[in-house]
Protein backbone atom coordinates (compact mmCIF):
# COMPACT_ATOMS: atom_id res chain seq x y z
CA UNK A 1 0.00 0.00 0.00
CA UNK A 2 1.34 3.43 -0.93
CA UNK A 3 0.75 6.47 1.30
CA UNK A 4 0.74 10.12 0.27
CA UNK A 5 1.00 13.45 2.10
CA UNK A 6 -1.17 16.36 1.01
CA UNK A 7 -0.78 19.91 2.18
CA UNK A 8 -3.67 22.36 2.50
CA UNK A 9 -3.82 23.36 -1.19
CA UNK A 10 -2.84 19.98 -2.69
CA UNK A 11 -5.38 17.96 -4.63
CA UNK A 12 -5.77 14.19 -4.65
CA UNK A 13 -5.82 14.42 -8.44
CA UNK A 14 -2.37 16.06 -8.59
CA UNK A 15 -0.27 13.59 -6.60
CA UNK A 16 3.34 13.19 -7.75
CA UNK A 17 6.64 11.76 -6.45
CA UNK A 18 7.19 14.47 -3.83
CA UNK A 19 3.89 13.52 -2.18
CA UNK A 20 4.81 9.87 -1.61
CA UNK A 21 5.31 9.16 2.08
CA UNK A 22 6.26 5.61 1.27
CA UNK A 23 5.05 2.13 0.58
CA UNK A 24 4.29 -0.71 2.96
CA UNK A 25 5.06 -4.25 1.91
CA UNK A 26 5.15 -7.32 4.16
CA UNK A 27 5.54 -5.32 7.37
CA UNK A 28 8.24 -2.98 6.07
CA UNK A 29 7.67 0.68 5.23
CA UNK A 30 9.92 2.02 2.45
CA UNK A 31 10.02 5.80 2.79
CA UNK A 32 9.69 8.33 -0.01
CA UNK A 33 10.34 12.06 -0.38
CA UNK A 34 7.10 12.93 1.40
CA UNK A 35 8.35 11.18 4.54
CA UNK A 36 11.34 13.52 4.67
CA UNK A 37 8.96 16.46 4.31
CA UNK A 38 6.77 15.13 7.14
CA UNK A 39 9.82 14.76 9.40
CA UNK A 40 10.85 18.35 8.62
CA UNK A 41 7.36 19.63 9.40
CA UNK A 42 7.26 17.75 12.71
CA UNK A 43 10.61 19.15 13.83
CA UNK A 44 10.58 22.63 12.29
CA UNK A 45 6.97 23.71 11.70
CA UNK A 46 4.66 21.59 13.87
CA UNK A 47 1.89 24.17 13.53
CA UNK A 48 1.42 22.90 9.94
CA UNK A 49 0.50 19.41 11.12
CA UNK A 50 -3.15 20.43 11.39
CA UNK A 51 -3.19 21.26 7.66
CA UNK A 52 -1.83 17.90 6.49
CA UNK A 53 -3.93 15.11 5.04
CA UNK A 54 -2.52 11.64 4.55
CA UNK A 55 -4.17 9.25 2.11
CA UNK A 56 -3.45 5.79 0.86
CA UNK A 57 -3.67 4.52 -2.70
CA UNK A 58 -7.36 3.73 -2.13
CA UNK A 59 -7.93 7.38 -1.12
CA UNK A 60 -8.62 6.51 2.55
CA UNK A 61 -7.69 9.48 4.77
CA UNK A 62 -5.59 9.34 7.94
CA UNK A 63 -4.69 11.98 10.48
CA UNK A 64 -0.99 12.40 11.17
CA UNK A 65 -1.35 10.59 14.51
CA UNK A 66 -3.28 7.72 12.90
CA UNK A 67 -0.57 7.38 10.26
CA UNK A 68 2.22 7.40 12.86
CA UNK A 69 0.37 4.73 14.86
CA UNK A 70 0.08 2.66 11.69
CA UNK A 71 3.74 2.84 10.66
CA UNK A 72 4.81 2.27 14.25
CA UNK A 73 3.89 -1.37 13.67
CA UNK A 74 6.29 -1.72 10.72
CA UNK A 75 10.03 -1.77 10.16
CA UNK A 76 11.01 1.53 8.49
CA UNK A 77 13.54 1.52 5.64
CA UNK A 78 14.80 4.87 4.40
Amino acid sequence: MTYYILMKDDSVDNIWDENILGEESFGTFYTGNGFKALNNIVTEQPELLETITIIDEKKKSYSVSEFLDLIGKWKIMS
